[in-house]
């Protein structure tokens, strides 16, 4: 479902400039034949987070991991931004950019590692059922907040279709956080 006009005046201005920039950049992947996986918004090194084990404490991981998730989507759409303004990129004030637009939402801490996602979406999720992180621009509720253009729904879809849990799915625009003034 398409960004509804009556939303823009809900979200807070930040987290819709965010949504814009994110789905300018991607809709630019499209024409350029790049994946959404672009080396400079890479935050495997912010993702770093030890393997669990069994002597350390399961609640401190949680929170480190969930730590590092906001974090790295905080640096990417840091990048992102400064990486259109250098482009000359206008992100204008209008919605229209979203009408072809989906919400994706991927809760990482519910994920498998069977390569189900992965296979069937042509390489959209990766092995840990992550959309690509070029989609990212919010951690809200433990779950990463993705925009998903209309070119790439059906290769998402497959792999949402193939997923053994429900780590990854689509959601109303609404569930946005609002702005609290």
């Amino acid at each position: 479902m398409p960004f509804p006009a009556e939303l823009q005046l809900k979200v807070s201005p930040t987290i819709l400039r965010t949504v814009l920039e994110t789905a300018i950049w991607c809709s630019s992947r499209q024409f350029s034949g790049s994946s959404f996986r672009s080396p400079e918004l890479n935050p495997s090194a912010i993702l770093d987070v030890p393997s669990f084990s069994r002597s350390s404490e399961i609640e401190a991981w949680i929170e480190k991991k969930r730590s590092c998730y906001g974090k790295a989507i905080s640096w990417i759409n840091e990048t992102r931004s400064t990486l259109l303004s250098r482009k000359g990129t206008e992100i204008s004030d209008t919605i229209d950019v979203l009408s072809d637009t989906k919400l994706l939402l991927y809760e990482p801490l519910e994920t498998v590692s069977d390569g189900a996602a992965e296979a069937l979406s042509w390489g959209f999720y990766d092995l840990e059922d992550a959309p690509p992180w070029d989609t990212w621009f919010l951690y809200e509720d433990h779950s990463i907040f993705c925009c998903v253009p209309e070119f790439a729904v059906t290769r998402a879809q497959a792999g949402i279709d193939a997923n053994p849990v429900d780590c990854i799915h689509w959601a109303e625009w609404s569930r946005l956080p609002h702005d609290r003034r």
